[in-house]
């Protein structure tokens, strides 16, 4: 192969991995979701639900007989909120926090398109 051959192979590469480059990035396969300031808390010794800021939880006394309230995350199999793992246990887990029954991935919301309700 030539000099000029070889130029224009590397120039065509070059195009065509900066052309996949900026396709994925108009179709935002590179950014994250968006995350709502509200999400579901679940108190442990009592199991009951309660909204809440991302940022500044409740207070754990906001439910009556909560000592430990924790982020919760749904299960669409079950409908049921489970508690968030603690960290240790989420390093342990590379595909995320799954249900312990259905071995589904649990949802920080409830799907839009989802029937079932949330049990408050």
């Amino acid at each position: 192969m030539n000099k000029f051959m070889t130029g224009a192979v590397v120039v065509a590469c070059a195009g065509a991995i900066l052309f996949v480059a900026g396709w994925l990035r108009q179709t935002g396969i590179d950014n994250e979701p968006e995350l709502s300031d509200e999400i579901t808390y679940i108190c442990r010794e009592t199991g009951q639900t309660i909204r809440g800021s991302r940022e500044n939880p409740p207070a754990p006394g906001t439910i009556p007989g909560c000592q430990t309230l924790v982020q919760a995350l749904y299960c669409p199999k079950c409908d049921k909120w489970h508690p968030m793992p603690p960290p240790e246990a989420l390093e342990r887990m590379p595909a995320g926090p799954r249900c312990r029954v259905h071995n589904e991935g649990l949802l920080e919301e409830i799907p839009a398109g989802a029937v079932a309700a949330a049990r408050q």
